[in-house]
């Protein structure tokens, strides 16, 4: 599909799909000077709207996604890829205590929100007709 329809599917401007582009993160094939796009595409997408959704910086979601594509779990690590697999790791982590945090604080919404609608339920209880 055209960069248009691609636009309409994923709900992101045109301007923002070229970004995403220049940032190295959507590689489409480029067929008679026009950009097609797939269902993998899409998926790419959907992941990058997840992980912004929780917090992920584009640069962040650019190093997960090149950190997954490119690595050979059997391969020796030089000492700097080791430091800067150790630097992302950090990062990693970072990312998921603050997940947790939000997941706690979620938790503690939702039940003060249970709260309110039992109070609203008996009080419209108390006060039918």
């Amino acid at each position: 599909m055209k960069i248009g329809e691609f636009a309409v599917c994923t709900g992101l401007s045109k301007d923002t799909i070229r970004y995403y582009e220049k940032m190295d993160l959507l590689h489409p094939e480029i067929k008679n000077k026009h950009r097609e796009y797939k269902k993998q595409d899409i998926d790419i997408i959907e992941t990058i709207l997840k992980l912004k959704q929780t917090g992920f910086s584009l640069q962040e979601i650019k190093m997960l996604f090149e950190w997954s594509q490119n690595t050979d779990q059997n391969k020796k690590l030089t000492k700097e890829e080791v430091q800067n697999l150790l630097r992302i790791k950090v990062i990693f982590q970072n990312k998921y205590e603050q997940m947790v945090q939000k997941e706690n604080q979620i938790k503690q919404i939702k039940q003060v929100l249970l709260q309110a609608d039992y109070k609203m339920e008996k009080l419209l209880e108390k006060n039918k007709g």
